[in-house]
């Protein structure tokens, strides 16, 4: 781990540490309290902190002074009281405004008062046993499991409560907490509490029944608070009855394991994902959109996102989740639409001079291309593919010595595959262009300018993983090329060099789109950028050679461009107004190519064959095209 990782991740345990709660204090309801904590958010496995202002736990709602004002400033969306028919009429709740009620009777029976101790140790002995009844009754266990699964679905911050707000409402809050991950010693801590909350009210209570009988105020003192004893005697009957808490969940009250990711889901926020200090690049801005993401409304909610990243949490790694959803492909497919122009150039190249036309004359071709250019990717972005496929059909008339002009049309299709995802892409195509010798178009110096415009068609599909589905878009777009350029061809003996020096402007419009199909699919951004190229060329040709009826002609080809601005394109896009961006993979400066023509020639007729292999920094490729013309 790097030492900026470390000092991310003691910051980030640091903070989580140090978090307020600043749950009110209410004067008429003592025992109100928040269940992430008392001062602070209890701290949890996996660098996790209990999120505030979720779950409140209490004893009986009956407000004083303020206190209902303050209750309904906190967003309960609902009350869920534990008691007996009996406890709710002597004593029943005032709802915070827009709650609702829902009444879980925990004991089952329709009063509490079925037990009176005859000593201090019978009482504590009825409170321990009633903490193991929450787990071996299975009556009890199916009316928690309700409060479980009523408490997973509630949409706003709940509370729940008993009467004194510490034997049954102690016993859903240290579950709660033992779920999310709080430590034993934290959760015995959190729940003793109960008796400093309650102390004024129990001290009160005592001194009042010491008037009327010392002797009796013993035996129910222990009844009145909680002790450590109450709270462990349920805990070690899971451990008897279940193994662990989780077998608990499971098999005693049967939650399934997408419950208890909500509840955790709720409860829990996460600093650092697994394995997230450590990732860079598009993997870290993934990761760091996965989390950004537990405050959204995906999290602590049924989603498929939040039984993800709860797995995500338990299995200790992200599963290459991060690569995935931040959606590279859409770049790598706008910077192979950027260098789309470039292979326009290649593919027309060989039949556009018009130097092998009389004047007057013209030549129509068409040419079918193929090509691959992949991208290993680094430690920054995920290794990306590129597959072109299309035929272009063109014609070029030479109308003097000195001059030529040509012009094309054609189809490609590209597929694009990256980080999980595909892009197909087809373009319709147009290209102009013209050449001007200086002193003629056989040898000497000449200029050239080519444009060339086109409509994109675009669909992509994402396989996100993690049990997150597919993100599938469309959009269209267009692009836009122009290149100037100066050559000079020479004859020297049986070699005909041609050498060519120019720039290329490619520029390209994709509009923006909305993915759908998965709670991940990404709002994305549109793009609108612009590449200059400085582009060089050596074309070296060779006498043709005669072979029955037809003349071979072979020729050798070296191409190098070079990006003068940065040939990156960084995709961009929102889930839940929650930004990433992703940088292409395609990401060299420098573009080299090297080929291969072989043209046969028989009268007006010529069929061409050409093979080049490319590569630049991490990126290399083949490509080809067959082609035939005849002049007229």
């Amino acid at each position: 781990m790097s030492l900026a990782s470390v000092l991310c991740l003691q910051t980030a345990t640091a903070l989580a540490a140090s978090t307020p709660l600043n749950t009110p204090v209410l004067s008429g309801i003592d025992n109100f309290r928040d269940v992430a904590g008392t001062t602070t958010a209890y701290s949890t496995r996996h660098g996790g902190t209990m999120r505030g202002g979720v779950f409140y736990r209490s004893n009986a709602l009956t407000p004083a002074g303020s206190d209902l004002a303050v209750l309904n400033s906190l967003n309960i969306s609902n009350v869920f009281d534990l008691r007996t028919p009996a406890e709710i009429a002597g004593t029943p709740d005032t709802l915070p405004a827009g709650a609702r009620y829902t009444n879980i009777n925990i004991i089952g029976t329709a009063s509490s008062d079925s037990f009176m101790p005859t000593s201090a140790a019978a009482a504590r002995s009825m409170l321990q046993n009633m903490n193991r009844t929450f787990v071996t009754d299975s009556g009890v266990r199916s009316r928690f499991a309700q409060l479980f699964r009523d408490l997973a679905s509630s949409e706003d911050a709940a509370l729940f409560h008993c009467t004194a707000g510490k034997d049954r409402t102690g016993w859903t809050a240290a579950v709660l907490q033992t779920l999310a991950g709080v430590d034993s010693a934290t959760v015995m801590s959190d729940y003793l509490a109960t008796n400093t909350y309650t102390a004024a009210r129990v001290s009160a209570t005592l001194a009042q029944m010491n008037k009327l009988s010392p002797a009796a105020a013993a035996i129910y003192a222990p009844l009145l608070g909680v002790e450590a004893s109450y709270l462990q005697a349920g805990l070690d009957q899971v451990t008897a009855s279940y193994g662990t808490m989780d077998n608990y969940l499971k098999e005693g009250l049967g939650l399934d394991q997408a419950t208890i990711y909500v509840l955790r889901g709720k409860l829990v926020k996460y600093a650092l994902l697994p394995g997230e200090p450590d990732l860079s690049g598009n993997a870290a801005a993934g990761a760091g959109l996965l989390n950004a993401l537990q405050d959204s409304p995906l999290s602590g909610r049924y989603t498929a996102y939040n039984y993800y990243l709860q797995s995500a949490i338990d299995a200790g790694t992200l599963g290459g989740v991060e690569s995935r959803v931040g959606g590279q492909v859409h770049a790598d497919a706008a910077s192979y639409l950027l260098r789309q122009p470039a292979l326009i150039d290649d593919t027309i190249r060989p039949y556009i001079a018009g130097n092998t036309l009389q004047a007057g004359q013209s030549s129509l071709w068409m040419s079918a291309l193929a090509g691959y250019l992949g991208t290993d990717g680094s430690n920054r972005v995920a290794s990306s593919g590129e597959h072109s496929a299309g035929t272009l059909v063109g014609g070029v008339h030479r109308f003097d010595a000195q001059t030529s002009a040509h012009g094309e049309f054609g189809y490609n299709q590209g597929s694009i595959s990256a980080a999980g995802g595909t892009v197909k892409t087809d373009s319709t195509f147009v290209s102009i262009g013209g050449r001007y010798g200086f002193a003629d178009l056989e040898s000497g110096l000449y200029a050239a300018i080519l444009a060339s415009a086109g409509y994109i068609d675009y669909d992509s599909k994402r396989d996100l993983g993690g049990g997150l589905g597919s993100a599938k878009g469309d959009t269209d777009g267009s692009f836009y090329s122009a290149k100037a350029s100066l050559g000079y061809l020479t004859i020297q003996g049986p070699l005909h060099l041609e050498p060519e020096i120019g720039v290329r402007v490619a520029h390209l419009n994709l509009d923006g789109f909305q993915e759908k199909g998965s709670e991940l699919a990404l709002d994305v951004d549109s793009v609108g950028q612009t590449v200059t190229s400085l582009v060089t060329d050596l074309k070296v040709g060779f006498d043709p050679r005669p072979m029955a009826d037809w003349r071979l002609t072979p020729a050798l080809s070296l191409g190098y461009e070079r990006a003068l601005s940065d040939p990156r394109v960084t995709g961009k896009g929102t889930v839940y107004a929650i930004g990433i961006e992703q940088e292409s993979a395609f990401a060299s400066r420098n573009l080299y190519k090297a080929g291969l023509n072989l043209t046969a020639t028989r009268g007006v007729v010529s069929l061409g064959a050409d093979l080049k292999v490319m590569g630049g920094g991490d990126s290399s490729g083949v490509g080809g095209n067959l082609s035939a013309s005849i002049a007229f």
